[in-house]
């Protein structure tokens, strides 16, 4: 390499570094991210992952994009490690594709097709947070290389890394089984030139890096007579949806889906994308050509490896057997710009010199555009996050984290409460995305449109946004001197984040106390009430009770009857208790409920209240002082 090439790829490896690296607290954070962030971390700390998250289509993940994600992370673990891996991993992805046009087809096939997939809008977006699928790009590229040198060049050795490629894909995200048959018909084409004992040993390492996921799903098997597989819909006929994904993905064609409906992007986008899909058609057709043309010759075989690698994914999903979305196709990312730089290159050397200079003078133009054009969703994004698919970015809600860790630190407190729009991590986004951002921090999570918990023990508190609040919100009961909060803004909004130390025993006393507290068969008791209160959308009702003292691994449901004078049920709410997985000694719980308006007149009224389990409904009945069974609820009269 002289020095006029190594100065072209290094200013392409800057155009690729610099938007996939900066700004890592203007990424994406979402459920799938913490969840795969959680795992990833458990494993730096030694624990090892035998499956990844759960798929769309109710299958586990392989593990594999958690083993590398706990990579970064034994060096730096923290969640910027993990988004700066991914970038890295973009880059390297970029690379990749210029080594690949530069060996078969020069510099400036490689300068043009490195560049592409530098400036691509969703090259750039996905190599921006932590996302399974996210890593592909580097690992499809090392598996397009092992498949030029070893059945290109005849490197036979090669086709070792081409299987290990393949595996490790395959692994990263089930999309990338479209490789599968790719790679069979390539050993088909060329098996004349295949080592056979390089076949096996490549297919035995390959083999080896799934064994820990099959044997997981084994033991699985075994344990439930099944696994779980649900695509979410019937097999469907066939259609062009994942041509025209692709095309979207490689074009750029709906980023703007991030800022939002009102974002109208830059002047001349749409030219741009034109002469970008107009180039990528150019350069499959040019590779047919040359796959027909030229296919005793290391270039026209280079081209159909090429244009395989395009169409397989397009090809394996004109069948809807599964949903399919636009993150599917990622791995045809690196294959159109690699196609498309082939055929600028072989225009420029067709058209004389003036027109030549205009040709690349355009297509610079047409790259700088994309870059600008990824720039300014970015702008619009960090303007307003919530206007479009973006969310509120990774930078905010870590500032929150951080400012709950430091409370807990320097409180002593017993943990800290995640108060939010749900209470299962593995269901909601508000609990994944924090139990992620606390990792190794006591925490209990406590859904704000259900109850209310206040634990005995001082603990810390981390509210989440109001935009997630609906009629049952407890917000309210967590009043305090504004002094007593320390918000966190989301920037281009009105929502903040918002930690505060919370001391022992701090729950609003209930408005009518039950003396003595009924104690239940699994050992709660129903302390108290606050009245029906009238709501646009019904009534409110509140219910305060005394978690047993040790945790409870069922799930508990609390009924609420509304009783006329008649003994007839008028009004019912019905729903999930604090979780008792989660109990803890002294904890106190007010569980709010919205039952329908009821016209019936009839008096004196009374609510009936109780618990069941579920799913089983089996009643949870109230004892007596004596521990003996006397009812299946608690009578409260409301007219007394």
């Amino acid at each position: 390499m002289d020095r006029r090439e190594a100065v072209i790829l290094i200013f392409i490896l800057l155009v690729a570094a610099v938007p996939r690296l900066a700004r890592p607290d203007l990424t994406e954070f979402k459920a799938d991210e913490a969840r795969l962030l959680t795992l990833a971390l458990d494993m730096s700390e030694g624990q090892f992952a035998w499956r990844g998250i759960s798929s769309s289509v109710g299958f586990p993940n392989a593990p594999m994009s958690v083993w590398l994600y706990s990579l970064p992370l034994l060096v730096w673990p923290h969640p910027y490690a993990a988004t700066l891996f991914t970038g890295l991993l973009g880059v390297a992805a970029v690379g990749g594709t210029y080594w690949l046009g530069r060996r078969y087809w020069g510099i400036r096939a490689a300068a043009a097709a490195g560049l592409m997939l530098a400036v691509s809008p969703w090259a750039i977006v996905f190599a921006r947070k932590i996302w399974a699928q996210n890593l592909l790009p580097v690992f499809v590229v090392g598996w397009a290389i092992g498949a030029t040198l070893a059945f290109v060049e005849r490197r036979r050795a090669f086709i070792v890394l081409h299987l290990l490629c393949l595996a490790v894909a395959v692994q990263i995200h089930p999309a990338a089984i479209a490789l599968i048959p790719a790679t069979l018909l390539f050993l088909l084409v060329f098996y004349r030139r295949i080592d056979w004992r390089y076949l096996f040993l490549g297919a035995a390492l390959s083999a080896l890096t799934a064994a820990p996921f099959l044997w997981y799903l084994y033991h699985r098997w075994q344990a439930e007579g099944g696994l779980p597989l649900s695509s979410g819909q019937s097999s469907g006929p066939v259609s062009l949806d994942s041509l025209r994904l692709s095309l979207t993905l490689v074009t750029g064609e709906g980023i703007h889906a991030l800022a939002g409906a009102e974002y109208s992007g830059l002047p001349g986008e749409r030219v741009v994308r034109l002469i970008w899909l107009g180039l990528i058609l150019a350069g499959v057709g040019w590779a047919v050509w040359l796959s027909v043309r030229h296919r005793d010759e290391p270039t026209g075989q280079a081209a159909f490896i090429g244009l395989i690698w395009f169409l397989a994914p397009a090809l394996l999903f004109l069948w809807l057997w599964t949903p399919i979305y636009i993150h599917y196709f990622i791995v045809v990312l690196p294959a159109s710009c690699l196609l498309a730089g082939v055929f600028l290159d072989r225009l420029s050397a067709f058209v004389r010199p003036p027109l030549r200079s205009m040709v690349w003078a355009v297509w610079i133009v047409a790259a700088g555009l994309q870059l600008a054009a990824w720039a300014g969703v970015m702008t619009a994004v960090a303007r307003s996050p919530l206007d479009g698919g973006f969310g509120i970015p990774l930078g905010d809600k870590l500032a929150a984290a951080d400012g709950a860790r430091h409370l807990w630190e320097r409180s002593e407190a017993s943990e800290v409460l995640l108060v939010g729009n749900g209470s299962n991590p593995e269901q909601q986004d508000f609990p994944a995305e924090f139990r992620a951002l606390l990792h190794g921090v006591s925490l209990r999570y406590v859904d704000i449109n259900r109850e209310a918990l206040f634990p005995a023990a001082k603990a810390v508190m981390l509210m989440d946004v109001a935009a997630g609040d609906d009629s049952t919100s407890t917000r309210e009961l967590y009043a305090a001197p504004a002094a007593a909060w320390q918000p966190y803004p989301v920037a281009g909004t009105v929502l903040n984040y918002a930690v505060r130390a919370l001391p022992p025993g701090a729950q609003p006393p209930a408005a009518i106390a039950l003396r003595p507290p009924p104690l239940l068969a699994n050992f709660t008791r129903i302390t108290g009430y606050n009245e029906l209160r009238p709501h646009v959308d019904g009534m409110l009702w509140d219910v305060y009770w005394l978690t047993a003292d040790n945790p409870d691994p069922t799930d508990y449901h609390i009924f609420n009857h509304l009783i006329n004078g008649d003994g007839l049920r008028v009004a019912q709410a019905d729903g999930t208790a604090f979780a008792g997985r989660q109990w803890r000694p002294g904890d106190v719980v007010i569980s709010r409920f919205l039952l329908p308006s009821s016209d019936a007149t009839r008096e004196p009224f009374s609510m009936l209240v109780g618990m069941y389990r579920f799913p089983s409904l089996e009643n949870v009945p109230v004892l007596d002082e004596a521990a003996n069974p006397t009812a299946d609820a608690v009578v409260i009269p409301l007219n007394d």
